[in-house]
Formats: structure tokens, sequence, C-alpha cells
């Protein structure tokens, strides 16, 4: 430990800052302590989104269907017809993570 000032003004310019560092700490400490994010509740149970993946070398691109709550971010909602509508095109593609084309049978 660094020997401490003896004045009172720098002694309480040091403990005001240690206090600021504590508190940084601890918000820090309580942050990680958070559940990661939850998922939304709001959706129904089958919901689904595609999303676009754009082609480095320029043109269309391909998509990627994902179920709702997969764990791959991106993609804008889809209902159900236009699920199955998407997964008939040659360059969309159903996701390898969360495989949103099962219990599509009727």
């Amino acid at each position: 430990m660094y020997e401490l000032p003896p004045d009172l003004e720098r002694l309480r310019v040091i403990r005001t800052y240690l206090h600021l560092q504590l508190a940084a700490v601890d918000a820090k400490i309580e942050q990680a302590e958070r559940p990661v994010a939850r998922p939304r509740t709001d959706l129904p149970p089958q919901a689904w989104r595609l999303q676009h993946i754009p082609n480095p070398g320029g043109g269309a691109g391909r998509g990627v269907v994902h179920r709702h709550r997969c764990r791959v971010a991106g993609g804008k909602s889809i209902d159900r017809k236009e699920l199955e509508m998407a997964l008939t095109l040659p360059e969309v593609t159903a996701c390898g993570v969360c495989h949103p084309e099962r219990g599509l049978e009727p």
C-alpha cells in the first residue's frame, strides 16, 4: 500500500476516489449477476425469422430461415405461410441450429 498523505484534504480526495471505484466495481458485479436476456414471451409458439445474407461478390445473396428464439441473431419476422413459401426457394435454406422446418408436416 502506498503511504497516505498527512493532510485531511488529500485524504478526503483519496477516500472519494476509492468510494467511486468501489461503486463502479459493485455496478459491474451486479451487471454480471443479472440473468442473460430473457426470451420474448409475447411471440406465438411457432414464429420464424428470415435473415438475408448478402453476397460479398454482389448479387442477391441468400436467405436463412430461423425459429424466432434461435440463438443466431438477425432477420425479420415471418408467418407460417411466408415460411413455407421461403423454403421452396433455392436461395433460402433452413438454419442448421434451430431447424425451423421441423414440425411443418401436417
